[in-house]
């Protein structure tokens, strides 16, 4: 036993700690958010003052390096899903994809060249995806199935405060401390990252080192009482499902044969609640683009408004998520996905109606402009608070699915579990409705004008809203999944 513990990494409890790990993937995610925003106030100056763009063409270059962040992590997310779970370990893809968005930035800072400036963005595409990707991957490996709700929850929240504060941050320090010390913060955002990854020590890897000694099971217990905290319910330790799954793959006589890329994709589109996992998925990113699209240029002919209202009525609509977030996690793991996607889908449709309808004048708040005004921003505040209710829920039940079919037949996704697969198409179907959102918003209100396009935004949410009812796991599901986990041999 002192011989164990003399050969544990200096920091042992506290860098395998399942808050640790959280803290880790937070900030992981924060990084990935807070980049993705962060050039925006800034590219006027990097295209024009340094690039020597047009000015007239930096409205249409802005857009297309904006849109190229998701084209890039549309087209590479599978790759890296695949990649990934091919390592042996979730630490090393981590540091490659923080090292990859590193350069990417720092690209992005010192180039004079347009060419530059687009390789740098793709870069640092690549890096983001794999980040988010290998993230939630390691997520998974640390935390029990019945507490990603929770886990998902806080990293959504730190996901909204990178997204508020990466263009708040980049705009005050342009102004106040000049072009270099505003790329040297988020240069050191990364290097934090990364030094954090290096800190971190996987549950999995140390569970499967600590496997081949005879004093294994205290030392995995002695880590599993510093693993519980606060985001996880008393008594549910990472080491309970895992480790009952390495008991499986170890015990079977001959292993489950590991099935294919093809076989593994077939497998989890055959599920329709795989399928209305990503429908809802695209939906929800498409919304959170249409806003993006649409708003600014609306408040700005509709009520007058300037960057400083837009920008503090953007603040109503996402900082909800800050709050509310960890709350709809714990709502998932308790219910399941089924009830809070449909109650949140079917409660968007009449805010989104309201959005639209806030200015017109066949209504009485719109005849006057003060009523207009009070009505829009309620609108989006609600919004704001409603849109937690289909936030991860992709995510979480693309990881139930794969959690029930893993204890049915241990090792069938491989040593990994595929779960960076599987979360690389729940960042597929994210970033395709990224892609969807301003195309299919900015078109609408082209064509058919604000409110009618809110009209067609809230027709959709209905939709899916009643698909999600139809196919999504509710309680009933996650109960026979969780037994499934318990005992794979328990049929539905």
């Amino acid at each position: 036993m002192n011989d164990e513990i003399r050969k544990r990494p200096i920091g042992y409890r506290w860098r395998s700690s399942t808050l640790f790990i959280i803290s880790c993937i937070a900030i992981a995610l924060f990084t990935e958010t807070f980049l993705y925003g962060f050039i925006v106030p800034i590219l006027p100056e990097i295209l024009q003052d340094r690039n020597h763009v047009d000015p007239s063409d930096i409205q249409r270059i802005t857009y297309q390096l904006l849109t190229l962040y998701g084209a890039v992590s549309m087209v590479c997310s599978v790759f890296i899903g695949e990649l990934a779970d091919r390592a042996g370990t979730r630490q090393t893809p981590l540091i490659v994809a923080l090292g990859i968005a590193l350069v990417g930035t720092f690209l992005l800072a010192v180039s004079t060249q347009l060419w530059g400036v687009f390789l740098g963005r793709i870069i640092q595409g690549v890096g983001g995806t794999a980040a988010w990707i290998v993230g939630f991957a390691t997520l998974r490996d640390s935390i029990h199935g019945r507490n990603m709700g929770k886990a998902f929850g806080v990293i959504n929240s730190f996901v909204s405060v990178g997204a508020l504060s990466g263009p708040a941050v980049a705009g005050m320090l342009l102004e106040l401390a000049g072009y270099w010390v505003t790329w040297g913060s988020a240069l050191l955002v990364l290097v934090i990252d990364i030094i954090m990854r290096l800190l971190m020590l996987e549950q999995r890897s140390l569970k499967t080192n600590s496997s081949s000694s005879p004093r294994s099971p205290s030392i995995s217990g002695e880590a599993s009482a510093d693993e519980d905290s606060a985001l996880l319910t008393p008594g549910s330790s990472t080491r309970t499902y895992d480790a009952l799954k390495d008991d499986r793959l170890a015990s079977t006589a001959p292993p489950t044969a590991q099935i294919s890329t093809l076989s593994f994709y077939k497998i989890l589109f055959t599920h329709p609640r795989v399928l209305t996992a990503l429908l809802c998925s695209v939906t929800y990113s498409t919304m959170l683009a249409s806003y993006n699209t649409t708003i600014p240029t609306h408040v700005k002919f509709a009520f007058d408004w300037g960057s400083l209202p837009t920008g503090l009525l953007f603040v109503g609509l996402q900082g909800p998520t800050i709050i509310v977030s960890p709350i709809c996690g714990w709502i998932r793991d308790k219910v399941g996905t089924r009830l809070p996607a449909t109650i949140g889908f079917l409660t968007l449709a009449p805010l989104l109606w309201l959005l639209g309808a806030a200015d017109q004048k066949q209504f009485p708040w719109g005849r006057d402009e003060e009523s207009a005004k009070a009505v829009y921003i309620g609108a989006a505040i609600a919004i704001g608070f409603v849109t937690n209710l289909m936030s991860s829920v992709g995510t979480v039940e693309l990881t139930s699915v794969v959690d029930t079919l893993e204890a049915q037949q241990p090792g069938i996704f491989g040593p990994n579990g595929g779960y960076s697969r599987t979360y690389s198409l729940s960042g597929l179907s994210f970033s395709i409705g990224l892609l969807a959102g301003p195309l299919i918003s900015g078109t609408l209100a082209d064509s058919i004008g604000y409110y009618q396009m809110n009209i067609v935004l809230a027709s959709i949410s209905v939709a899916v809203g009643m698909t999600a009812f139809a196919f999504l796991g509710g309680k009933d599901s996650l109960d026979i999944d969780r037994a499934r986990q318990e005992d794979p041999s328990e049929d539905e």
